[in-house]
């Protein structure tokens, strides 16, 4: 099974593009993901990539410094230049979670609303309230299974 759910930080402002096909949207962001070791801080950086409607929302709602959770699949391949191999491994988000709003990003206050929103069609005004653990969560979830068109 390749799965793997990851929390942290977007590293800078989100931007949408279209695939090389023209056929759908993407954006490609990096995760910092913080992990410890004793009393050191390990930031680990993540390229992943969204696609269609969650990409377009991502866009629309996230920017740098956003913490998210992301739910998804690992991507290895590997890459020769000037005789060197490299091996790149990416995320495919299945799945964003939200986990703070915009207004009280940076600040200590807690969120008193949890807002699910299924963003696998069209932004609509589909929103529901629910008090649960003080966290703003807004769900994205890619509708089809969809691979990296590379140029």
């Amino acid at each position: 099974m390749n799965q793997v759910c990851l929390i942290g930080r977007i590293t800078k402002d989100i931007e949408l593009r279209n695939t090389t096909n023209g056929q759908g949207k993407f954006v490609s962001f990096t995760l910092a993901v913080s992990e410890y070791s004793g009393q050191k801080e390990i930031t680990n950086f993540i390229p992943c990539f969204a696609f269609n409607n969650t990409a377009e929302n991502m866009a629309r709602f996230l920017s740098k410094g956003s913490l998210i959770s992301v739910s998804g699949r690992v991507n290895v391949r590997t890459s020769q230049t000037d005789g060197k191999y490299e091996t790149i491994v990416t995320i495919t988000a299945d799945r964003v979670n939200f986990l703070e709003s915009a207004k009280n990003r940076g600040s200590n206050n807690s969120v008193e609303t949890n807002s699910n929103i299924n963003l696998d069609s069209p932004m609509q005004n589909k929103t529901s309230s629910i008090a649960s653990n003080n966290v703003q969560t807004e769900e994205i979830i890619l509708s089809e299974d969809e691979s990296i068109l590379w140029d």
